[in-house]
């Protein structure tokens, strides 16, 4: 009985550090169920990337907010262009990653984004 409880322990053990450890493994990708659920999974997505890759993430998203926008003045008109937000594009970048996000971004060369100062 002993070696049934000990084997059962050990089993259990085993099996959930494969769950835990694959969980980790596995990438936050956009919900884009509601706006509610595409901020939250933004969020998350923010949180297991470093400042740099956040700023890369981040930028993406202002990229793809900005496709076919061909002036200032479309933005100063339109109040969601003012807050380009990850809930504008949902639809978009549904169950993507942040990398695809970012490579999607990168595709796009009608909006180009420069340092200030350049």
């Amino acid at each position: 009985m002993r070696k049934y409880l000990a084997a059962a322990t050990l089993a259990a053990t085993l099996i959930a550090g494969c769950v835990t450890t694959s969980a980790r493994d596995v990438p936050v990708r956009i919900d884009s169920s509601s706006p509610q659920a595409a901020e939250a999974s933004y969020k998350a997505m923010m949180q297991d990337r470093s400042e740099a890759d956040q700023q890369k993430l981040a930028l993406a998203v202002l990229m793809l907010n900005m496709q076919g926008v061909k002036s200032a003045h479309e933005v100063v008109n339109k109040p969601e262009l003012q807050s380009p937000t990850i809930t504008r594009i949902r639809q978009k970048v549904a169950g993507m990653t942040a990398d695809e996000i970012i490579a999607l971004a990168a595709q796009n060369p009608s909006v180009r984004v420069a340092p200030a100062g350049r």
